[in-house]
């Protein structure tokens, strides 16, 4: 009776690791190109639990150029920088009031991007001369809208992406923004997602960066 109990405890522990695990946000790594008609950037997320690290990567030089720290359940956010070994809190940006009523459409169209399924979503703001095609994949991502919702960004495609009610937990791997006239104005694509542990050093300011003060 004794190895039994201890085996069905066993299997119950494994059982309940196992649908954890299964129940679990993403954790990982999501590395994306953001263009637009005069740059290409290339930024990394780096998720555990609801803290974001993101790097950004100068295109020349191919290294990080900056860093943001991003800590959803306390609401804060540091910026380092990386070459000074500076590092400063920071305030998310202020909302912008939307101009018009844009028109959301969930359509039939999907593709498959990095071996995954997504769907497509356009979002069409004439007062704005904005239109935007998601094509949002996968599950899981519940800090996304979070951190778009922190961090209040004033570009299109962060705004919005917060419209789309239908899209649950995915992401979205693609965006395409165009004009009134049909002209692309930006993209922004994930070109690699890995899904992994990451370490909590990663989310962490480093010994020798120095608080810098505003006077």
């Amino acid at each position: 009776m004794k190895n039994s109990g201890s085996r069905l405890l066993s299997t119950a522990i494994a059982i309940a690791s196992f649908v954890s695990v299964s129940l679990a946000q993403f954790e990982g790594s999501i590395e994306f190109k953001k263009m637009t008609t005069t740059d290409t950037t290339k930024y990394i997320y780096y998720i555990k639990e609801n803290k974001v690290r993101i790097d950004e990567i100068g295109s020349k030089s191919k290294q990080i150029t900056g860093t943001f720290l991003v800590d959803l359940d306390a609401s804060t956010m540091q910026a380092l920088n990386t070459d000074r070994k500076l590092y400063m809190d920071k305030r998310p940006g202020t909302p912008e009031t939307l101009i018009g009523t844009p028109e959301i459409t969930k359509t039939k169209e999907t593709k498959t991007l990095l071996g995954t399924n997504c769907k497509e979503f356009v979002v069409a703001n004439k007062a704005e001369n904005t239109t935007i095609k998601y094509y949002v994949g996968g599950s899981k991502f519940d800090f996304f809208r979070k951190f778009l919702k922190f961090m209040n960004r004033k570009d299109k495609s962060s705004e919005y992406f917060l419209l789309l009610k239908d899209a649950g937990d995915g992401f979205p791997y693609l965006s395409i923004q165009t004009d009134n006239t049909g002209k692309e104005t930006g993209r922004l694509e994930v070109v690699k997602m890995e899904k992994k542990v990451i370490d909590p050093v990663m989310f962490e300011i480093p010994k020798e960066y120095k608080k810098f003060e505003m006077n």
